[in-house]
């Protein structure tokens, strides 16, 4: 028998697969920077900041509230004349106004973070820092205000964040590419222009 009447052992070096994924050649740009070899997510990464800055805004009138909570309770609450019930003692009262400040603190900081950070995303900077806000942001989740969303942009945000494509997209930003360039290459690269 000769060898090529012999079939072909799928398993072997040898064998060709014809549902294998083709290999895509990676061009560089005309400044010698690799072009990316699919757009990924990086349009999102607008969306994401718009949902940080927005989020962010209402998050700062909710840490406004907790401080105003906490005078409310140092000085108003130790003055209300109720004929039914006894006044909370000085020790309830007090901590309830250092909880309710350290609440609206925290709450006031990752309001201020995500905002910051969601201005960044349009230049595709500080992706370090947007990270820590979304991991943060989720601590204001223990307020319960606005806890599902909340929740939603953090794993969201964390999903955009994490993709090879925005990772190089923020790569491209630290070595001085403009943010119009970036969205022009990775749109480039979707459409296979």
């Amino acid at each position: 028998m000769n060898l090529r009447d012999q079939p072909v052992n799928p398993f072997s070096d040898q064998a060709i697969n014809p549902y294998s994924a083709t290999v895509a050649q990676v061009a560089n740009a005309p400044n010698g920077l690799p072009m990316p070899v699919s757009g990924g997510l990086v349009n999102h990464v607008v969306i994401v900041g718009i949902l940080q800055i927005v989020f962010g805004v209402m998050e700062l009138m909710m840490g406004g509230i907790l401080i105003f909570y906490a005078f409310l309770f140092s000085v108003i609450m130790p003055n209300i004349k109720n004929g039914s019930a006894p006044p909370p003692s000085p020790e309830v009262i007090f901590w309830l106004s250092v909880g309710s400040g350290v609440a609206g603190a925290v709450v006031l900081l990752f309001s201020l973070l995500r905002i910051t950070t969601g201005i960044f995303c349009f230049w595709f900077k500080n992706r370090t820092l947007m990270l820590i806000s979304l991991i943060g942001g989720l601590v204001t989740a223990l307020t319960c205000y606005c806890s599902p969303f909340s929740i939603g942009i953090g794993v969201y945000g964390m999903l955009v964040m994490f993709d090879a494509a925005v990772k190089q997209a923020y790569q491209l930003s630290a070595e001085g590419v403009s943010a119009e360039e970036i969205r022009a290459r990775f749109a480039r690269a979707r459409y296979g222009m």
